[in-house]
C-alpha cells in the first residue's frame, strides 16, 4: 500500500467533504497521518546508512602502512576494518596495520569497512612499492657554524655514492658524507641532503637548523635501549622506591608507582603510576652568557678578593653515575669505601674526573693561598687529604655543596630528601706554570639534582622562584629542561666569559607511556588509543607542606605550588588515576626556542612496546597495572603547539624542531610545549 498516494487522495476528498461526514473524515485523515509518522518513525529507528571507507598510507622500501582512521559511519560506528593487500596474502584486519611486501611493484590495496549492523563500504587505491635509499642526518650547532653528518643513510643492498648538500641560505651546495658550514645570519633554515646511491637512485631529508650567537642543542636517541638491560641500582630502587622493571630486555621500560610518595601504605596504592622508558641525550651549549669566571656557578667561589686574570678559564672534565654494585664492591678496602647507606637505595652517586684552571683561578675558586706555583702545591698538599678523610679544602667545598643542595637550588621535593655527602675527596697537581688540575672523587646522595637545578635556573634562585608569582624568576641556565635524573653521564665544559659545555647522559621519567583520547575526544572510553609521549617539565614531584595534597611532605619549596587547586586528565594506561582529573604530578615546562635552540629527536625504526589505555587497569592489591600490551613500530601522531617549528621525517624517524618560535605567551603553562606525541604504526 502507498502510503503517500493514500494520503492525497484522502486530502483532495477532505476539501469538498460531504455534509453530516465531516468528523468521520477527519478522523480517517488523522489514521493515515499517524501511519505514516510511524513508518517515519520506524524509518529514523532502523534505517542503516552505509560506512565511508577511507585510508592514508607511508611506504618505507617493502613496509606498507597504513591508516584507516578517517573512515567514517554517519550514524553509529564502525565494528571491522580489513585490508587486501593486492598480493593473494591473507586479509588483515585493524584499523591501523602494516605489511611487508617480497618485492617492488604496483598493488592495488582495498580497505573494507563494516558497522554493528551490517552496512559496508570499501576504498581501493594503487600504491607503488618501491626500494629507495633513505637520506638521514644530524646537524650539531657551534654558534654560526653548523656540522652535518650524513652516515646514517643508506640503500638496501646497495651503497650510498654521492650525498649533495642544500644549506638553505642561497650558498653554494657542498659534497661528502660529512660537512660544515658557516652562516651569515642567524635564523632558522631549511638544510636539504640529497644522496645518490650506486644504482643512480636518490633520496633528499631535510632537517631544520637555527645558527646563531649562543647555541643550544639537544639530540635524542638510544630510546628503549639506553642503560637497558638495567643497571644493579635499579634493584635497589625497586626495594626502596617502588620503580618496578616490566621489560629488562631490548626494548626496555619501566613503572614508577608512587607518582606522590607518602610513607602511608593508605596512600601508596591510590597515587597515579606511569610508564616510561630511559633514553639517551647529547646535548651542548655554545657562548652561553649565564655562567662566567666571576660566577661559575657550578663551582664555589672561596675568595671574592681575587679576579680574574686575563686569559682565565676553569675547564670540567667529569663523569656522574649512580653507584651499582661492581663500584661498591671495588672501593672496599682502600681509602674510599663507599658508604652502605648510599648505594643502597639506588640513587646514591659518584662524581669523578678533574677540574683544571689558571693559578688565579685556583686562589678563586678554591682559595689557595699562594703566589706561585711552588706554594701552590704546597697548600694542596697542606688542605686535601685522600679518600675519606677530610682536610680544609674539601670541608669548603662539601660545605658549599650542602649549602647549595639544602639552600639556594633545594633539592627536597624533587629527591624526598636533603643533599647529603658522604666522601669528597680532591686531589691537586699544579705545574710550573701555575695550571692546576684537581682531580675530584665525591659521593653522596642528590647531586643530580643539584646539577640539573644549577644547569636549568643557571645563577638565579630555585627557592625564590618558587616562592614567588610564576614567571616571576627566570631561569638563567643553559639547559632548557630542568629534568636529569641522570645515569652514566659525561660532563665537559669550559668557562670564560661564558659557557661551552657538553653533557651526554641517560635520562628518565620524561619519556612515558599515554593515551590519546580517540575520536570521541573524552577519556576513559573504548576508543582512547596507546601513546608514547616526549614532553619537558619540572623536576619536583613531591608538592609542598601546606597544599593540602595527600602526598605532601614536610618541606616548603616545590614547584607544584603553582599548580596547587588545579588538576589534569591523567593518561598513563594501568594508572589508579587513568582517565580522571587529578592533581599535577609535575610542572609542565616550555622549551625556550630561541634563536639558536635545537632539537633532534632520532626514534627507532624497530617495534616498541606499547600499553593499551582502556582495557590496562590498576591492581591495588600488587600495586601495579594490569598491563596490556603489543608490540608496533612507531609514528608521529601529533605535535603540539602546532606550528612551522618542526619537521618529521617518517622514514628515517627523525624529528627536528628549531627556533626562533615564539609560544605566544608568558603564562602558567597546563601542559609542555612541545608535547610530542607518538602512535604505533598498527593497532596490534
Amino acid at each position: 500500500m502507498d502510503n503517500t498516494e493514500e494520503r492525497v487522495e484522502e486530502e483532495e476528498y477532505e476539501e469538498a467533504p460531504e455534509k453530516g461526514k465531516g468528523p468521520i473524515l477527519k478522523i480517517a485523515v488523522i489514521a493515515v497521518v499517524a501511519i505514516v509518522a510511524g513508518v517515519g518513525v520506524w524509518w529514523l529507528a532502523f534505517a542503516n546508512s552505509a560506512p565511508t571507507a577511507s585510508f592514508t598510507y607511508s611506504a618505507v622500501d617493502l613496509r606498507l602502512s597504513v591508516n584507516a582512521e578517517g573512515s567514517t559511519d554517519p550514524d553509529g560506528n564502525i565494528a571491522s576494518y580489513s585490508w587486501d593487500w593486492g598480493d593473494s596474502t591473507p586479509i588483515t584486519l585493524g584499523v591501523r596495520q602494516a605489511h611487508e611486501y617480497v618485492g617492488p611493484g604496483t598493488y592495488r590495496v582495498t580497505l573494507s569497512v563494516s558497522d554493528s549492523r551490517g552496512a559496508s563500504g570499501a576504498a581501493s587505491q594503487s600504491i607503488v612499492i618501491v626500494i629507495l635509499p633513505t637520506a638521514d642526518f644530524v646537524p650539531r650547532h657551534d654558534r654560526m657554524s653548523v656540522s652535518f653528518d650524513g652516515s646514517r643513510s643508506f640503500s638496501p643492498g646497495r651503497t650510498i655514492t654521492a650525498y649533495e648538500w642544500d644549506f638553505g641560505d642561497s650558498s653554494a651546495t657542498a659534497m661528502g658524507v660529512r660537512v660544515s658550514h658557516t652562516y651569515a645570519s642567524a635564523a632558522r633554515y631549511t638544510v636539504r641532503l640529497k644522496v645518490t646511491d650506486s644504482d643512480g637512485i636518490q633520496a633528499n631529508a631535510t632537517r631544520y637548523v637555527s645558527p646563531a650567537a649562543t647555541t643550544v642543542d639537544f639530540v635524542i636517541d638510544q630510546v628503549f635501549e639506553a642503560a637497558c638491560p638495567y643497571d644493579t641500582y635499579w634493584f635497589n630502587r625497586n626495594n626502596t622506591y617502588g620503580d618496578y622493571m616490566l621489560r629488562n630486555s631490548k626494548p626496555c621500560t619501566d613503572y614508577y608507582p608512587w607518582v606522590l610518595f607518602s610513607s602511608s601504605p593508605a596512600l601508596q596504592v591510590v597515587n597515579p603510576s606511569f610508564v616510561y622508558a630511559l633514553y639517551r641525550f647529547n646535548a651542548s651549549a655554545r657562548n652561553h652568557p649565564g655562567y662566567n669566571l666571576s660566577e661559575p656557578v657550578v663551582l664555589p667561589v672561596q675568595d671574592r678578593s681575587v679576579a680574574p686574570a686575563p686569559g682565565s678559564y676553569i675547564q670540567l672534565n667529569l663523569t656522574f653515575d649512580y653507584i651499582n654494585d661492581t663500584t661498591q664492591d671495588r672501593f672496599i678496602g682502600t681509602e674510599w669505601q663507599i658508604g652502605d647507606k648510599y648505594p643502597g637505595d639506588g640513587f646514591g652517586y659518584l662524581v669523578r674526573g678533574s677540574i683544571t684552571m689558571d693559578l688565579t683561578m685556583s686562589r678563586r675558586i678554591f682559595g689557595v693561598q699562594a703566589a706561585d706555583a711552588t706554594s701552590a702545591q704546597t697548600w694542596w698538599y697542606q688542605n686535601t687529604r685522600y679518600g675519606r678523610n677530610k682536610s680544609n679544602a674539601e670541608v669548603a667545598f662539601e660545605n658549599w655543596l650542602v649549602t647549595l643542595g639544602n639552600g639556594k637550588y633545594d633539592i627536597y621535593n624533587a629527591f624526598e630528601w636533603f643533599y647529603e655527602t658522604d666522601i669528597t675527596d680532591l686531589n691537586a697537581t699544579v705545574a710550573p706554570d701555575g695550571t692546576t688540575t684537581v682531580r675530584v672523587f665525591w659521593t653522596g646522595w642528590g647531586y643530580d639534582i643539584l646539577l640539573a637545578r644549577q644547569f636549568y635556573w643557571g645563577n638565579a634562585s630555585y627557592v625564590q622562584a618558587v616562592s614567588s608569582p610564576y614567571g616571576t624568576v627566570q631561569p638563567r641556565g643553559w639547559l632548557p629542561m630542568e629534568l636529569c635524573w641522570c645515569e652514566r653521564s659525561k660532563i665537559n665544559g669550559r668557562i670564560t666569559d661564558h659557557l661551552d659545555i657538553d653533557q651526554e647522559a641517560i635520562n628518565g621519567y620524561s619519556f612515558v607511556a599515554w593515551a590519546d583520547w580517540g575520536s570521541d575526544g573524552v577519556s576513559n572510553t573504548s576508543d582512547d588509543q596507546p601513546a608514547w609521549v616526549w614532553a619537558p617539565t619540572l623536576m619536583d614531584y613531591v608538592p609542598r607542606v601546606g597544599s593540602g595534597s595527600p602526598g605532601a611532605q614536610g618541606y616548603p619549596n616545590s614547584e607544584l605550588r603553582w599548580y596547587e587547586g588545579l588538576a589534569a586528565i591523567h593518561g598513563s594506561p594501568g594508572s589508579y588515576a587513568y582517565g580522571e582529573a587529578y592533581e599535577f604530578i609535575a610542572a609542565p615546562s616550555r622549551w625556550p626556542f630561541n634563536a639558536g635552540s635545537s632539537i633532534t629527536l632520532i626514534m627507532p625504526k624497530d617495534e616498541v612496546p606499547w600499553y593499551r589505555p582502556y582495557v590496562s587497569v590498576w591492581n591495588p592489591l600488587a600495586k601495579l597495572g594490569n598491563y596490556q600490551t603489543f608490540m608496533s613500530r612507531m609514528t608521529l601522531r601529533h605535535l603540539t603547539p602546532d606550528g612551522n617549528y618542526y619537521l618529521w621525517d617518517d622514514r628515517a624517524k627523525v624529528m627536528s624542531l628549531a627556533g626562533p618560535h615564539s609560544w605566544g605567551t608568558t603564562g602558567l603553562p597546563l601542559t609542555s610545549a612541545p608535547w610530542i606525541e607518538f602512535a604505533p604504526e598498527t593497532s596490534g
